[in-house]
């Protein structure tokens, strides 16, 4: 009975939000359907749950209807579109004062490669400074000055100076006050591009020498994000931020002192006010550290969406998904529109609060010193530049605010960069012994076992074992999604295994510097990667030197095949291809990258379905070369195929089975000769799908028979949760217009339920 209240209770949730259907339409032609959808389903809920209550024998006909096989389905929509605090993303730990202190000069030490010019800098910002607070005083000067005018005569204003003198004195400190800002302003400016400039390059250097589980968790448009904004915001917080912060310390110092110099009386009734700014601003600082950094984030991921939809622009045309893309892009805009938001919300309480207690100061200082011009224990003078002085600090007060504001941000976008700088690769490129002779290419494989770091519960390898000699000619074939392409990565040490060992001519390749050993690895993979730049840029891509021969060039291209249909464009070599080589077809792209392999002249060629966008004559020339070095250069060829052609020619097969060891190695000709070889099955898969070695039972059939055997038991929570995961994973590998038939076959299934039982 208790599931049964607890069944009820679900579809109560579900029923009194029918919306959740309505974000599983799938374009504008449904759009209709979506209204009645959601009644439909709530109707038929409610008479189920009610009759569950009121008839509760009547379960077993209820867990058989379709209802009940497409109920946990509707439950993960609405948990996928719930807004409920458990959805959301978890708040990041916070930060110690300590901590924020550490970040703050970890930042200021940025500048430290340009402190002679800072310092300069500074020095004219104090001189600046201190001739603009000596304004407030000669105004006061020139205004006592005007009481003791003698029949129409202006006396002496200070140290025996007429008028004129005077002023013509302090338009002089005006022009260097000037000069100095002038000197200044150019000083920063440069100081901020120099900062930037080295703050990216060591971004992106270190970024370079990470390892691939990095770039597996790290989307590239996040990392472009913190090379772009984070790095203008922190060169914006340590340049013109710093200088304006000293600005208003300098002024506010100045006034200050001023202020007690006029009237020691009138100035303390300033400090008053001065606590409530001061605790307003560590308060607003440290939510603004806060929420700069969570603009950071999502501006990182905005770039990434939008980085991933431009890149793949070509397949959202294709399946005319634009509307889905633009929904997703416009999700995270409205992310960092919302933040900004309340940035603004906070930026505008707190500077209101300043304005306000900027005002009062003011005016309680002026009904004060009017009482105190009115008692004589002041002029009139003093008062004008004890209040201009009073303005001038508030002023800075602001300022000081703002800067604190800025730094705060600066450090939010900061620790963005840290993480990156600080972070140790877990595969150091630099360490280990260098490779000084070139290696003979004998590979072997020893008892491997291997899972990605970030799916470490998915085995990929399990006491891989195969070996690999010299100057041969071998074909890597096997299941899909089984590891033939990770091979590949585990001989470049993008990875580290698990267990075992991998050698190259008999050491293992972990005991070498990864550099050195990339350097005598080619690698052509499925889907080449050119860079913008010409086609000579990418073929001498991995060669140390910058100027290559042009010979060396042209007869790696002969080797690849490619110098007939690159020397028939107008620039020939020197012809720009555009990003990613997006000028040039996928065959071209192929075997200029297969030439850009051959130029470095390794050891070893791997070639991951290297030709499968090449034509049977591009093919042909291409293994006629690849045979024709691995006899004259000892050239050993690993081949990641599919193609029957490809396969034919090696000179070893290694096939991997489905449970991540090798199924079996040997002669193409002797495999594939027996029927019953897994080499075999696997290139008649469609006649023998089920009787390829290793391969394990249905997961689906699993699944089936467990939720019969749980249907005959008593219905519990169990089943739907065991449904909610079948269902999930169904529509996982089904395209939208099949889920919305789906639906519809569902809700005309349990409306006609419905109109029966209620008959009956």
């Amino acid at each position: 009975m208790s599931n049964i209240l607890m069944l009820s209770m679900r579809f109560k949730s579900l029923m009194i939000k029918p919306s959740v259907l309505s974000k599983i339409k799938c374009n504008k032609s449904n759009i209709q359907f979506h209204r009645p959808l959601a009644y439909s389903y709530s109707s038929s809920f409610s008479y189920s749950y009610s009759t569950l209550i009121k008839k509760p024998h009547s379960y077993q006909n209820v867990k058989n209807s379709s209802i009940l096989r497409n109920v946990s389905w509707l439950l993960n929509q609405k948990k996928l579109y719930s807004t409920s605090p458990e959805s959301k993303k978890p708040e990041e730990p916070k930060q110690s004062t300590s901590q924020v202190l550490k970040e703050v000069v970890r930042l200021f030490k940025l500048a430290t490669p340009d402190r002679k010019l800072l310092l300069v800098a500074l020095a004219l910002l104090f001189i600046s400074c201190s001739i603009n607070m000596l304004i407030p005083r000669a105004y006061g000067m020139v205004l006592d000055a005007t009481k003791n005018i003698i029949e129409g005569n202006l006396p002496d204003i200070a140290w025996g100076l007429s008028l004129y003198e005077f002023s013509a004195c302090v338009g002089l400190l005006l022009f260097i006050g000037i000069c100095s800002d002038y000197g200044r302003i150019i000083m920063l400016r440069i100081l901020g591009e120099k900062l930037v400039a080295r703050l990216r390059s060591n971004v992106i250097k270190r970024t370079m020498s990470q390892d691939a589980e990095f770039f597996d968790i790290h989307k590239v448009g996040d990392l472009i994000s913190r090379l772009g904004s984070d790095c203008f915001v922190v060169s914006r917080s340590m340049t013109q931020n710093i200088s304006d912060g000293f600005k208003h310390a300098i002024n506010g110092s100045v006034s200050i002192a001023s202020m007690f110099y006029i009237s020691a009386q009138l100035a303390s009734t300033v400090f008053i006010f001065l606590p409530g700014i001061l605790i307003g601003t560590l308060i607003f600082g440290n939510k603004v550290r806060k929420i700069s950094r969570q603009i950071q984030e999502s501006t990182g991921n905005l770039t990434k969406v939008g980085e991933e939809q431009l890149s793949g622009i070509k397949t959202i045309q294709s399946f005319v998904a634009e509307g889905k893309e633009l929904s997703k892009y416009n999700n995270a805009i409205r992310r960092v529109f919302s933040l900004g938001r309340q940035e603004a919300n906070l930026n505008a309480t707190f500077y209101s609060s300043i304005y306000f207690i900027s005002d009062a100061t003011f005016l309680t200082v002026l009904a004060y010193g009017a009482q105190l011009v009115a008692s004589g224990s002041l002029s009139v003078g003093e008062l004008a530049a004890f209040m201009l002085y009073v303005n001038h600090s508030g002023s800075a007060m602001f300022g000081i605010a703002s800067f604190y504001s800025e730094l705060m941000k600066g450090t939010g976008a900061a620790s963005r960069l840290f993480e990156l700088i600080d972070r140790v690769p877990l595969i150091n490129p630099t360490l280990g012994q260098p490779l000084k002779v070139k290696p003979r290419g004998d590979i072997e494989f020893q008892n491997v076992k291997f899972s990605y770091p970030t799916r470490p519960n998915s085995v990929i390898f399990q006491d891989v074992n195969f070996k690999i000699p010299h100057s041969s000619n071998v074909c890597i074939v096997g299941p899909s999604g089984k590891g033939k392409s990770t091979i590949t990565s585990l001989l470049l040490r993008y990875y580290d295994i698990n267990s075992g060992k991998i050698l190259i001519d008999g050491k293992d390749i972990s005991k070498y510097n990864v550099k050195s050993l990339r350097r005598y690895l080619g690698v052509v993979q499925q889907e080449p990667i050119l860079m913008s730049g010409t086609i000579r840029d990418n073929i001498t891509l991995g060669l140390k030197s910058y100027h290559v021969a042009e010979e060396e060039i042209i007869e790696a291209c002969i080797k690849a095949n490619c110098h007939e249909f690159i020397t028939k464009f107008p620039d020939g070599y020197d012809t720009v291809i555009g990003p990613r080589g997006a000028l040039l077809s996928g065959g071209q792209k192929q075997r200029i990258s297969i030439a850009r392999a051959l130029i470095k002249n390794p050891s070893v060629l791997i070639l991951d379905e290297a030709t499968s966008a090449l034509d049977s004559q591009s093919e042909f020339a291409i293994n006629e070369t690849l045979q024709k070095l691995m006899k004259d250069e000892k050239l050993t060829t690993i081949s990641i195929a599919h193609r029957m052609s490809t396969i034919k020619k090696a000179d070893l097969v290694i096939v991997l089975g489905y449970d991540g060891t090798v199924a079996e190695t040997g002669k193409f000709e002797d495999l594939y000769g027996d029927e019953t070889s897994a080499l075999y099955k696997l290139l008649n898969e469609d006649k023998n799908e089920l009787n390829y070695p290793h391969k394990p039972k249905s997961e689906e059939l699993n699944s089936i028979s467990k939720d019969k055997e749980l249907i005959n038991n008593e219905f519990n929570e169990e089943f739907i949760k065991r449904e909610l995961v079948r269902k999930n994973l169904e529509n996982l590998e089904i395209d939208e217009v099949q889920k919305q038939n789906t639906i519809d076959n569902i809700a005309q299934e349990s409306s006609a339920q419905h109109t029966q039982e209620k008959q009956q």
